[in-house]
């Protein structure tokens, strides 16, 4: 979502000067600010999420301020701001219908199944669970429709209650889901409507499963089709409706490709076009002109732009070790959606001038992925001259997509089209484009020609240039002794792992893990002292640009997905480094099968990374479990920097 949550300002610190900071980086809808228990914190909302991610990456850290996505979203709010309909509500929130209903008073030993018993006779449920917090069980019990909802609430005011129990309306729309159900916004897309319908029908039905703020219908005079689009105060309500809605009536219901701000009658339209979204990126003409940018003078140090979204500093490293020792490599990162900057420094001003004249210009191999190229569907039929490209990589350019279809005949149009961005999504996501060929024929040899190949013409040209010279007063020269400053440790590996890496070396004196000042990197610093200089000298040599290889990893641990943990083909997979990648995950369970599903899931601060898996049946999912549960996975950890420590000066 859009909310951002402002921590640690100083006190006095007034909504003008927060949003004074904030609005550089978007359309900022609302702020707030207040002090509770001596701590002054806010909450600023964006237009869109695209805004929101900006302002975190730029903002957070600077001036001691804590600047994260807020636990819930919020709405744009009247006046001095504050949280809106989000999936919780929060500060000034409007109040918001829907069916999730509140127990407490539980007893030890209540079980979910008692709470469809109670409440199964009011409605369907979606969903029931039990929790415990500070000796006090409780549970939520979530409806298909309000309706249900406040007849069960009702009813549980008077002698159908079971003793002791207090049943009243929950305070949240949260709604208790898994990730086959999770829905990325609260505007669904509702198509299938007969010629007719109107906003308020369309209103009147959705009203069922939660607020809704606005609906809009609208009919295609070219194709006779009427279709629309429903805003809900929460993303609980719009899984609910999708859920008991869609095939109804032959209904189409789902997520809608954007999200939606609130809005009413005719500014719909306008709302709709603000959700967040992969654009396809700007032609080589629109592109950013650095050509007048000064470049250093030759030397070790390279700078690297246009560098795909979400590459590693080992993907850097592997591409520039082509042509030497790299010595450092740090990946200059502006959010997780847009592409990265690099620094590399190599062993020699020799080695450095012959990877910026090989690399300078190229694609880095991260762009590449295998193209699925089909006929467009169309309204069940199949367009002849028209090819349906899945798999292109995010900064693949448009005239890239013309030059790959031209070599079979004449290109009439081509479209990438935007896709939709989750913010916690675990990987980038690839592009799909329209391609219209003159004629079927060269449309069939393109699809011949292409699908399931992996082109290596697609994708964003690096940048490869000589860094701007230091001055003198700048530059650092350390030189050789027994301490080593390390870069590259996972996060999460204790420090005898450390000193049983160096050990090999010689004598390790003592070792000591840097905290990271963003808890979201996945890496972290770390200082050794061996008992010698050649000691230090050998362990730089032989460890500095290679992989961690840790030899004693702790284990995985797997089980099956869900709270009830029934058997299925799903399996949740904890105590994962949090370094690892998805490739080493499929590497892990390659022998039961391609997997289905795979999702990545890390917490803020946790060094640890947890992973959803799906097979492609139960019953090699319950041999995986068998097998795994308990073993070390495929791992192999990012780059190590290695160097000399510099010594630092005291007037001891």
């Amino acid at each position: 979502h859009s909310n951002v949550f402002v921590g640690n300002l100083a006190e006095g610190t007034s909504q003008e000067d927060v949003e004074q900071a904030f609005r550089p980086f978007g359309n900022v809808q609302s702020c707030f600010v207040m002090s509770k228990g001596g701590r002054t914190y806010g909450f600023v909302k964006f237009a869109n999420v695209n805004s929101a991610a900006r302002a975190i990456s730029n903002l957070s850290g600077k001036s001691g301020w804590l600047v994260k996505l807020a636990n819930n979203d919020m709405g744009p709010g009247k006046g001095g701001g504050g949280a809106g309909p989000g999936e919780k509500g929060g500060w000034g929130a409007p109040k918001v219908k829907h069916s999730n209903v509140f127990v407490g008073s539980l007893q030890e030993g209540t079980k979910e199944e008692q709470l469809h018993e109670v409440f199964g006779a009011y409605g369907g449920i979606r969903s029931a669970s039990i929790r415990e917090k500070n000796g006090q069980i409780y549970g939520f019990v979530e409806f298909t429709t309000i309706e249900a909802a406040e007849s069960a609430v009702g009813a549980m005011q008077g002698p159908a209650c079971p003793p002791g129990w207090v049943v009243k309306n929950a305070n949240w729309d949260t709604g208790i889901t898994d990730w086959n159900e999770a829905v990325p916004h609260s505007n669904i897309y509702v198509g299938g409507l007969a010629l007719g319908f109107t906003d308020s029908q369309l209103k009147q039905v959705c009203a069922a499963y939660g607020t809704v703020e606005t609906a809009f219908v609208k009919s295609d005079k070219d194709t006779g089709k009427t279709y629309g689009f429903v805003k809900f105060g929460t993303n609980a309500a719009a899984r609910r409706a999708i859920a008991d809605m869609h095939g109804k009536n032959e209904w189409i219901v789902k997520s809608a490709n954007n999200d939606s701000h609130s809005g009413g009658g005719k500014g719909f339209g306008k709302g709709w076009m603000d959700g967040w979204v992969w654009q396809p990126p700007a032609s080589k003409d629109d592109m950013k002109d650095d050509s007048r940018r000064t470049e250093g003078p030759p030397s070790d140090n390279l700078y690297i732009k246009d560098l795909p979204p979400g590459i590693t500093e080992q993907e850097v490293t592997s591409t520039f070790a082509q042509f030497g020792q790299v010595m450092e490599c740090r990946v200059l990162r502006w959010d997780s959606a847009s592409s990265c900057a690099a620094l590399v420094r190599m062993a020699s001003a020799e080695q450095a001038t012959a990877a910026k004249a090989g690399l300078d210009g190229t694609i880095h191999a991260a762009c590449a992925k295998p193209l699925t190229v089909a006929l467009q569907q169309k309204q069940g039929s199949e367009v002849e001259d028209h090819c349906y490209v899945k798999g292109l990589h995010c900064t693949t350019l448009p005239e890239q997509l013309d030059t790959l279809f031209s070599k079979f005949g004449k290109v009439v149009w081509s479209m990438i089209l935007p896709t939709p961005f989750r913010m916690n999504s675990s990987s980038v996501p690839d592009y799909a484009a329209l391609v219209q060929m003159e004629s079927p024929s060269e449309c069939k040899a393109a699809i011949e020609a292409l699908n399931g190949t992996t082109p290596a013409e697609l994708g964003t040209p690096m940048s490869v240039r000589f860094a701007e010279a230091k001055t003198a007063g700048e530059r650092i020269e350390t030189t050789p002794n027994n301490n080593l400053y390390i870069k590259g440790w996972p996060v999460g590996f204790p420090d005898f792992l450390l000193q049983h890496e160096f050990q090999t070396f010689g004598n390790v004196v003592r070792t000591r893990l840097l905290g990271n000042p963003d808890p979201d990197q996945p890496t972290c610093a770390a200082l050794v002292q061996m008992s010698r200089v050649e000691e230090a000298a050998a362990a730089m040599k032989a460890l500095h640009g290679k992989a961690v290889s840790v030899s004693r990893l702790p284990p995985m641990h797997v089980k099956y997905a869900g709270r009830e943990q029934a058997p299925g083909e799903n399996l949740y997979v904890t105590a994962l480094p949090r370094t690892i990648t998805e490739d080493q995950v499929r590497e892990t369970f390659k022998r039961y099968g391609d997997l289905q599903r795979l999702k990545l899931l890390t917490q803020h601060g946790r060094p640890e990374t947890h992973a959803l898996i799906q097979l492609s049946s139960p019953e090699l999912a319950a041999q995986a479990l068998r097998d795994l549960n308990g073993t070390v996975p495929v791992f192999t950890g990012p780059i190590l920097t290695v160097q000399y420590a510099m010594k630092r000066e005291t007037n001891r």
